[in-house]
């Protein structure tokens, strides 16, 4: 996944689904957070200027992010470093 700001040019800015983001945020929320993370990274503020953080995962979130995580372990292994996405990143 793309960082918010490009590496490799030096005036483009990232915004959606796919972006990395330290927010915890998912979908539409993840789009208008990354949106909001790119507009500040424009204007030279801290990246999270405007943006409340999220509350503590509840229990069925915090178990669903784990059968997700351990689906993705038995399907393509553990992550590696490698910085491409693969497939099973865009699945779940």
């Amino acid at each position: 996944m793309p960082d918010i700001k490009a590496e490799s040019i030096g005036n483009m800015y990232f915004a959606g689904d796919v972006v990395h983001s330290s927010h915890g945020s998912w979908s539409q929320e993840k789009v208008f957070v990354t949106g909001i993370e790119a507009a500040n990274s424009v204007l030279g503020r801290a990246p999270d200027t405007g943006i409340l953080p999220l509350a503590a995962d509840e229990l069925h979130v915090r178990f669903g992010k784990e059968a997700v995580k351990i689906a993705r372990n038995i399907i393509s292994g553990p992550k590696k470093d490698s910085g491409r996405p693969s497939l099973v990143d865009f699945l779940f």
